[in-house]
């Protein structure tokens, strides 16, 4: 009972929670330590409590409130509920405890236990007390043993320091995994900011199509116009309507991918506001050599493939160090008292301390084969490191370009719809006073509702490109605060 009073109390005195985050939805601040040393380039690799805020609505009681979230406000409710960030929070903790379980190799053994016994023993020899013969003993009593390993020629702090490296690599895995919420959760915004904005688009092309079909039938109705124009202006009409039912059914489908990004049900409780703004970036002056570089940097992946490195290095030196001997401190001590026997009824009881030396000289070549998996470990570890850089650099060029693009095509596009609104207007007076003919007004109208859906489109575009862009290079728009 009492080794397991014992047990109960240093296990509730064991907290892991000082090497991981605070929560599974704030980003684990690294240690100076566990950021890499020497940083190397793709060619050199050959082989927190949540602070409540009394004054603002938290995001998920706006939510059931039926307030209108902003994107950061999402973005709260995302890491709130998402699983994929506590699945690295919790894979986090595990090896938080593996740390803990190799630091308990500084530490000593302690064991206990008890015995009673019953032995027939047979005395032979001159000068024995009792006398030559046999007889029986019953005797009862603890023993006590101490074992407390001195020094091994390094394993144990190798073995230490690979436990720490990977808990690094596991944290920057975790905050990377808040990195990949974040932006698929902004990424599906962004497809409901662009289905709202076609919405928006749709139901001025249906205006402008409605007001067509009046003119065309006024016409008709005063005899300067004819069926065919009315019909075909109806027509343009209905086919407006349809445009705008289907855009409005795809609101609905990005609504719902939104809601499943953030880790909730879609209800009608979810309302987002339609004052959607363009995210500013601070990268758009930066020259793609400097975004490249912070990446390599900055990207939680790429420092969790050099603690995993790390790691893998030191598991090598452990291995080698494997082929020396262990030097320890043991002690035992033992108490009896006897309830059967032809001796002194006195108990007896005796320690026993010194220091032991353990050297494996042979194992049929495990501790070999062990270094040789070591070393292979090691090298993949490079490898990975190598994979993860060329995948970030091929990243950060994509999506700057993209960004690069998109801004043109905004600027673009922004243009395209004030000349095609300009066109519309100038042929619409036009068809009004018999110069343009109800083609040419329909016609005028299709090209400024393509205009309106590329100028949404591109606006879009240019938002996912920044969050894209932001993601690569290690950085969140919507900023996570770390741990303090």
């Amino acid at each position: 009972m009492l080794s397991i009073g014992v047990s109960a109390l240093a296990v509730s005195c064991m907290s892991v929670d000082s090497d991981v985050a605070k929560t599974p939805s704030r980003y684990w601040k690294a240690p100076k330590e566990a950021m890499p040393e020497k940083e190397v380039v793709p060619e050199q690799i050959k082989t927190s409590e949540i602070i409540e805020k009394s004054k603002i609505l938290p995001a998920s009681d706006k939510m059931a409130a039926g307030k209108v979230l902003t994107l950061a406000d999402i973005v709260d409710i995302t890491l709130e509920n998402n699983t994929t960030t506590r699945q690295y929070w919790y894979q986090a903790k595990v090896y938080a405890a593996q740390k803990g379980m190799q630091n308990a190799q500084y530490m000593p053994t302690i064991s206990v236990g008890a015995q009673v016994y019953r032995a027939k023993n047979r005395m032979t020899g001159y000068g024995t007390t009792p006398p030559v013969g046999s007889f029986w003993e019953s005797g009862y009593g603890p023993t006590l043993q101490i074992n407390w390993m001195l020094y091994d020629f390094g394993k144990r702090e190798a073995n230490v320091d690979v436990a720490l490296e990977n808990l690094r690599a596991a944290n920057f895995d975790y905050n990377q995994s808040i990195q990949d919420v974040v932006l698929n959760v902004s990424v599906a915004y962004f497809n409901l900011f662009e289905a709202m904005g076609a919405i928006k688009a749709s139901l001025a092309d249906l205006q402008d199509a409605r007001t067509a079909y009046k003119s065309a039938k006024a016409k008709m109705d005063q005899g300067v116009g004819n069926r065919q124009d009315m019909l075909l202006a109806l027509a343009n009409a209905k086919n407006a309507e349809f445009a705008l039912e289907k855009n409005r059914a795809y609101e609905e489908q990005c609504r719902a991918a939104l809601a499943s990004a953030m880790g909730i049900r879609v209800d009608s409780s979810l309302k987002i506001s339609d004052d959607i703004k363009v995210p500013d970036t601070v990268d758009s002056e930066k020259k793609i050599e400097t975004l490249i570089a912070e990446a390599l940097s900055e990207r939680q992946n790429v420092l969790s493939a050099y603690a995993s490195m790390r790691a893998a290095k030191r598991s090598s030196d452990a291995a080698f160090d494997d082929y020396f001997p262990t030097i320890s401190a043991v002690g035992t001590g033992q108490w009896t008292d006897y309830f059967s026997s032809p001796y002194t009824g006195a108990p007896s009881y005796g320690f026993s301390g010194g220091i032991a030396l353990s050297w494996d000289l042979f194992d049929g070549f495990v501790r070999q084969y062990e270094i040789i998996s070591a070393n292979a470990k090691e090298r993949a570890a490079a490898m990975k490191l190598k994979e993860t850089q060329i995948n970030i650099i091929s990243d950060v060029w994509t999506y700057f370009y993209a960004y690069k693009s998109a801004l043109k095509q905004v600027e673009s596009a922004r243009a395209a719809v004030e000349a095609s609104r300009q066109a519309c207007n100038a042929v619409k007076i036009g068809y009004e006073s018999g110069i343009n003919s109800l083609v040419d007004l329909l016609t005028a109208q299709a090209n400024l509702a393509t205009a309106r859906q590329q100028s949404v489109s591109a606006n879009a575009y240019l938002a996912q490109s920044i969050v894209r862009l932001a993601h690569s290079t290690g950085k969140m728009l919507i900023n996570t605060p770390p741990d303090e």
